[in-house]
């Protein structure tokens, strides 16, 4: 005579969300657990620390004008970096200028554009060995070179800066963390040029589009 076997009780299984969902949890909270800590913002970055030394250079942005290279930047703020030349139609004034386009101070994201120090016979050779010329919306011309001339410019000297945040600033703000101008002009792009002359700084306000903060030794403490 056979005997019938009791039924186990079935069991249920876990719905895939639920498992998937359980193990992201716990994954995050391990993560959490493992998260180096952030090192501290180096206050000399700061846009507002900015300042002339006993010496009487500028130094603005970690950098120091007329002394650090763009090595020195690139450390600082990434090698995604482009380098071009731009001169006058006729071939006239010609510059050379380092852009980032995307960079972080702590939480300001902006860009960044570094004018260089090189000497005329530099400019000279890396314009005429150019890799291809166009003419910008101002009618000047913009030089691309080739990596092998940039790569020349790496420890040429800094002339100025120009930060340009990506939200725009208030009037407040700048009253908060720059102070008052020693002088505001509206000069012949219409817009309010704002000096500051402890910081080495030309603020350029412009309604319509990015300020600009522009670091320069032209811009000197009363």
């Amino acid at each position: 005579m056979i005997m019938n076997q009791p039924k186990k009780p079935k069991t249920k299984n876990l719905p895939v969300f639920w498992i998937l969902f359980i193990f992201s949890i716990v994954g995050f909270g391990i993560l959490l657990l493992i998260q180096p800590d952030r090192e501290p913002l180096d206050q000399k970055l700061l846009p507002w620390n900015a300042h002339y030394d006993s010496a009487g250079k500028l130094h603005a942005l970690g950098l120091t004008v007329h002394q650090s290279t763009l090595s020195d930047a690139m450390k600082i703020y990434g090698k995604d970096v482009e380098v071009k030349m731009f001169s006058k139609t006729d071939e006239s004034h010609k510059s050379l200028e380092a852009y980032f386009p995307v960079i972080y101070i702590g939480s300001i994201k902006a860009a960044l554009t570094l004018k260089l120090e090189a000497s005329k016979a530099e400019l000279d050779h890396a314009f005429d060995n150019g890799k291809k010329i166009t003419v910008t919306t101002s009618g000047e011309r913009e030089v691309e070179l080739y990596n092998s001339d940039i790569t020349k410019f790496f420890n040429t000297p800094i002339s100025s800066l120009t930060l340009i945040p990506r939200n725009n600033l208030t009037e407040r703000a700048i009253d908060k963390r720059f102070g008052k101008p020693d002088r505001i002009e509206v000069q012949s792009d219409h817009l309010p040029h704002w000096f500051f002359g402890k910081l080495g700084l030309e603020l350029i306000l412009d309604a319509e589009g990015p300020e600009a903060l522009q670091y320069t030794t032209n811009v000197k403490p009363n």
